[in-house]
């Protein structure tokens, strides 16, 4: 198109959906415009005011904030709904000129010319040679977050389940490693490049499956240079944190799960099938939220193996039998996931870890009500409180964005169900305080423009704390991690982005880094999902949302909990809107027929 026709097309298509001659079009989009105009309005709210509600306990100051936030939401949403409707009416644009007979080299994608496996091994191989520059900056590793803790259990031979158990005994392998050769930092160089290579791997895999669906060359590229050289995936693949190969874990599995709903052969294929369900059961031991996400996405996933075309049954052998074979895999999966796990548990002798990290939110919520109402609080429950959360330090502990302070010293075990009887309680009392602490805590996943997911443990080179942790953390004389950067320069700018976040200083590729642009491409990914009918294609990010939703009452907001959905939605956005389509919506012909004359 020419810009003078863009232009045409687009002033046509605001028209098309403000009439509402698209009633569906526009409902959709609005579905998906209004809640992003809303985390806009409620995100500035609490960065300007620090509250979500406005000042005033009157009538009419509740109401002249409601009518306030209604015109916010009403001015950002226009934008966002047009945005959402421009790009799901592209989708369809496209699904017609397919259907008007454009061949693959018109509609912009590359013959399958080479097998699978030398596409895998050229990405992989290209995505690892990018990260050893980074390796040989940060060597032996970035020795960072949980490393310490984890090794002591190690040393000490005292583990406990507070951190996932594999991958405590996967890092330990290596610091024997090195201390059987006669260097600690030796094992942790060795676990890098094991990760490295686990890693790059595993992108490289996906990217050759993308070139299996036939999707664009320059969005395969476009991927690749994601993979090896945004600084997310090159830090942390030399990163201790245990997120790192869960994340990895994610991401086969999902594209595994993709290919069951979609795809239609992985019940005919053994080793497709038993290689999803060994990546399930990794991902599951991986950490300890995931089973959560995954058995409460299990009724969902079952609602989206529903019928699908006729023409497309026999090739997946009916939607009843799907279903049916998804329930017993799942079934295997999680007692996989349990057997593996009590053994684990009953070889290392492992305690259980606390339920002070479920009460993440709670515990700020009842401290983020001391702090702004002390005074309002009725004596009795005042003193109540007082058994958990003591005056003598949680005014000063308490921390809108960062629950590990609060988490950390108050006083649960002794009256668990006390606890709870008081935070109702109090709830009940100052509920706008209880909204405003949730979202504060949360407001890196959901809130573009927050920065606080980039500063919650500092700021800057010398802490090595900021966007990514790359502090060496201490470890018992002897046992000592050196750092021997073979790149100093190399390093420094590396510093410059993680820790001291000068990224934020580029107006557009600041949203890259960003955690919660990745969580509305997912909200996106669903929502066109649900314009087109291609309900089969939510089944992948069933686990995906669960699994975001467990991270809004995480203690804080940090990169690497939401780096399972950094690598992982483009990977399945770039299937669901570039791959080869096998479901279709059953009245797209029709739906054809009604709008070829709209432009």
């Amino acid at each position: 198109m020419e810009k003078k026709e863009k232009r045409e097309y687009i002033r046509k298509l605001s028209i098309y959906i403000f009439l509402a001659e698209n009633k569906r079009l526009l409902a959709f989009a609005f579905l998906f415009g209004e809640p992003l105009a809303v985390s806009f309005v409620l995100g500035w709210r609490l960065v300007l005011r620090g509250t979500v509600f406005g000042s005033g306990n009157t009538i009419f100051a509740l109401a002249g904030n409601f009518l306030l936030f209604l015109l916010e939401t009403v001015c950002l949403a226009i934008p966002a709904t047009v945005f959402a409707a421009l790009v799901l009416r592209g989708r369809q644009r496209k699904d017609e000129g397919k259907s008007g007979g454009r061949d693959s080299r018109r509609l912009g994608r590359a013959d399958n010319k080479r097998p699978a496996w030398q596409i895998w091994l050229f990405h992989g191989a290209v995505i690892f040679l990018c990260w050893i520059p980074v390796f040989l900056a940060y060597y032996p590793s970035v020795f960072a977050y949980d490393a310490e803790g984890q090794l002591y259990q190690v040393i000490a031979g005292d583990y406990s389940t507070h951190h996932p158990l594999l991958h405590t005994l996967f890092l330990g392998a290596f610091f024997r490693l090195g201390g059987a050769l006669g260097s600690y930092s030796l094992g942790m160089a060795i676990h890098s490049i094991a990760q490295m290579l686990l890693m790059a791997v595993s992108f490289g895999w996906v990217l050759s499956y993308l070139y299996q669906r036939r999707t664009p060359r320059w969005l395969r590229i476009l991927l690749l240079i994601f993979y090896a050289v945004f600084p997310a995936n090159s830090v942390l693949a030399l990163s201790t944190t245990k997120d790192v190969l869960f994340s990895a874990l994610v991401l086969l599995s999902t594209v595994c799960f993709y290919q069951m709903a979609c795809d239609g052969n992985l019940w005919i294929d053994r080793r497709k099938r038993g290689a999803c369900i060994f990546f399930a059961v990794l991902m599951l031991l991986f950490r300890n939220n995931a089973v959560y996400a995954f058995a409460a996405g299990v009724p969902v996933s079952y609602m989206c193996l529903g019928k699908r075309r006729q023409d497309t049954e026999a090739q997946n052998g009916g939607g009843r039998a799907l279903r049916k074979g998804y329930l017993r895999m799942t079934l295997l999966i999680l007692v996989l996931f349990g057997v593996c796990s009590f053994v684990l548990k009953a070889v290392t002798h492992a305690q259980s870890g606390s339920p002070r990290e479920m009460l993440s939110v709670p515990l700020q919520q009842m401290a983020r009500t001391r702090v702004a109402a002390e005074e309002e609080i009725e004596p009795s429950l005042r003193q109540e409180l007082e058994k958990y959360l003591s005056s003598e330090w949680v005014f000063a502990a308490y921390d809108p964005h960062l629950a590990d302070p609060v988490k950390n010293r108050a006083v649960i075990h002794d009256d668990p169900a006390g606890l709870i009887r008081t935070w109702i309680r109090l709830g009940l009392g100052h509920p706008a305080i209880y909204v405003d602490a949730f979202l504060d805590n949360s407001l890196g996943l959901w809130f573009l423009q927050d920065t606080s997911h980039a500063q919650v443990y500092g700021i800057g080179t010398e802490s090595g704390f900021g966007y990514l942790s790359t502090d060496n953390r201490t470890m018992p004389a002897g046992c000592e991690i050196v750092e021997h950067s073979f790149l100093p320069g190399l390093r420094s700018f590396m510093e410059k982005i993680v820790s001291d976040n000068e990224y934020n200083k580029i107006p557009v590729v600041r949203i890259l880094f960003s955690p919660a642009l990745y969580c509305w491409m997912l909200y996106f990914y669903i929502v066109a999902a649900l314009y087109e009918k291609r309900y089969r294609e939510l089944f992948p990010a069933v686990f995906l949302a669960a699994y975001y939703l467990t991270l809004l009452f995480s203690p804080t907001v940090l990169v690497r909990y939401s780096y399972p959905l950094m690598v992982t939605v483009p990977a399945i956005l770039a299937c669901f809107a570039f791959g080869e389509n096998s479901e279709k919506s059953e009245n797209i012909q029709q739906i054809i027929k009604r709008k070829e004359n709209f432009v």
